[in-house]
């Protein structure tokens, strides 16, 4: 029996195309260089690389939060907050669907250092608080319960500020 092996071409050709219109994400281009750097590759999968690359210094891309701000726009949701960083694999963000419901969503990479994680913290808990003066919502003064959706935006930026004061309940 033929062993069935990966191929990341389709992805590759995918992201060819995100990137000739500028919309493929730092996000992606680093998923996509991950796959590709974890795996033994074929010449075409390589010459698609090669031509994705091209493409990437050539055409200015798309940040994170341009994205994410098209992608909650096509769903009919909102993008309260966010904040993507480039040199390491972290993000936080705080978004509302078309039904009002809000969502809290992070990850700070666990590669980076300790010091570089309690960096990017608070430096998220700096520019969401002062969205959130912004916004006239407080901080809730009682824990707010990890859960994926919430009904008011006071209460989820209430959970995130928490979330970034418990470094280590993060994992990424």
């Amino acid at each position: 029996m033929r062993e069935l092996r990966y191929s990341i071409l389709a992805d590759i050709q995918d992201a060819i195309e995100q990137a000739k219109q500028g919309k493929l994400a730092l996000f992606w281009q680093r998923t996509i260089q991950r796959e590709y750097s974890g795996k033994k590759v074929t010449p075409d999968e390589q010459q698609a690389y090669e031509q994705l690359q091209s493409i990437l210094s050539e055409v200015l891309q798309w940040s994170g939060e341009e994205d994410l701000r098209h992608n909650m726009e096509n769903i009919g949701g909102r993008v309260w907050f966010c904040h993507f960083w480039t040199d390491h694999h972290s993000m936080v963000q705080l978004t509302e669907d078309r039904n009002g419901a809000v969502t809290v969503a992070y990850v700070l990479d666990t590669d980076a250092s300790p010091e570089v994680r309690r960096e990017a913290a608070l430096q998220a808990q700096q520019e969401l608080a002062e969205c959130m003066q912004e916004w006239g919502i407080t901080l809730l003064d009682a824990p707010v319960p990890e859960q994926m959706k919430y009904a008011s935006l006071a209460e989820a930026a209430s959970r995130l500020m928490q979330v970034l004061n418990d470094l280590e309940s993060i994992t990424g």
